[in-house]
């Protein structure tokens, strides 16, 4: 069976297997697996209920190597303890004849797959702001991204895309590539959060939006806190992820890196840019992921030279929001998780302190990646929140 065959989406039990990247969730949470034993399930899969042969799976699976048949009962071995509980139902050995999917699979093949959304640009000045549009919800969504971001190459992501379209499926979402980074122009020195709050305007304008609910993640909570902050006829509410009101350490901010800290990442962008920088840190349960190691060092790379990302990291240094934190009249919901290592839980409650009517939601997991982990949980408490507090007609 030629390989591109298998390239499908193929659902089954709540778990999700994504043929071309390689990647298998379990309601949105990604489950490691290594790559011999994803293309064992990846083929079953494909057959949908048909006996495979050992001669014909060993010959499929390694087909310029001699292996033998205890590599294929490692090979069920690993992928029925993958899928749990499942496994032992899902993946059934036909004594001295193969193996087969024994439950029922709903698959879709790469040319079912749905479109990538169309790029449009705004004008901000003389910038191009790359923006998106996606879903057709009641409410106006806009996603401000963290750090570097690519709106095309983030779809090629299982995880991304199906975060982007969890949004998308209770709103009209709106996403950008901030100024410098992705499609965007790469304006000539550091933006500053007036031009950024600028685009966030030129965006919603050139999209049709007169009100949306404003979601920003990581270093892209400081933007979307002062734009709540400074255009509340704008913002009908706020949400923010994983978001830091400062990233400079004092004796009344405790929880930002240090100096020394911030130095060293620096110092990594620029002998490492081109691999997945930070990976360890932002998304610990990914890390040993090689597919999706590779996915965000490209990711990377098509979002922001390196020059580009160094000037950026630096910038973020300066973020200080906490005055404007008051100022907020939007509803607002901080979600975190608890034992996020890059930025600390205490940051967000803090903000949720200082925030007139705030919700915090702290949630379990270690990932700072917002679509790593458990995304499910953060896609459900966004959408009860918007559509109770974003329900008043969003576009012009």
């Amino acid at each position: 069976m030629a390989r591109s065959a298998w390239q499908g989406t193929y659902s089954f039990d709540g778990f999700t297997l994504d043929g071309r990247s390689a990647q298998l969730s379990y309601q949105g949470r990604h489950i490691p697996l290594r790559p011999k034993a994803y293309e064992f399930l990846l083929l079953l899969l494909h057959g949908r209920g048909r006996l495979f042969s050992k001669e014909e799976l060993l010959e499929t699976l390694w087909p310029d190597t001699i292996a033998s048949e205890d590599s294929l009962a490692q090979l069920a071995r690993s992928a029925r303890s993958a899928l749990g509980q499942t496994g032992q139902d899902a993946i059934v050995n036909i004594p001295r004849r193969g193996y087969r999917f024994d439950l029922p699979v709903e698959a879709k093949m790469p040319e079912q797959a749905a479109p990538r959304p169309e790029v449009h640009y705004a004008m901000s000045g003389d910038i191009h702001i790359a923006y998106q549009v996606v879903g057709e919800g009641p409410i106006d969504l806009i996603y401000a991204p963290g750090w570097v971001s690519h709106l095309e190459y983030g779809w090629e992501s299982p995880l991304v895309a199906q975060f982007l379209r969890g949004l998308a499926s209770f709103s009209r979402l709106i996403l950008f590539d901030k100024r410098g980074t992705g499609l965007s122009d790469r304006a000539y020195g550091l933006p500053t959060i007036e031009q950024r709050m600028d685009d966030v305007r030129a965006v919603l304008d050139d999209a049709g939006s007169r009100r949306a609910v404003v979601f920003g993640m990581s270093e892209a909570g400081g933007l979307a806190i002062s734009f709540a902050a400074q255009y509340p006829e704008r913002v009908s509410a706020l949400v923010l992820y994983g978001a830091f009101a400062r990233r400079v350490r004092s004796a009344t901010y405790p929880w930002a890196p240090t100096a020394k800290e911030r130095q060293k990442f620096y110092d990594e962008i620029e002998r490492g840019w081109g691999g997945p920088i930070a990976i360890n840190e932002i998304a610990p349960s990914l890390a040993g992921d090689t597919a999706f190691r590779n996915w965000w060092a490209a990711y990377q790379r098509r979002s922001a030279s390196p020059a580009d990302a160094l000037a950026l990291a630096r910038m973020n240094t300066g973020v200080d929001v906490i005055a404007q934190l008051p100022a907020i009249k939007a509803p607002t919901l901080v979600l975190h998780r608890k034992k996020d290592e890059h930025v600390h839980v205490e940051e967000a409650r803090l903000m949720a302190r200082r925030i007139p009517s705030a919700m915090l939601r702290e949630l379990s997991g270690a990932d700072h990646l917002i679509y790593a982990g458990n995304q499910g949980a953060i896609i459900e408490a966004t959408r009860e929140f918007a559509l109770r507090h974003g329900a008043e007609d969003c576009t012009g």
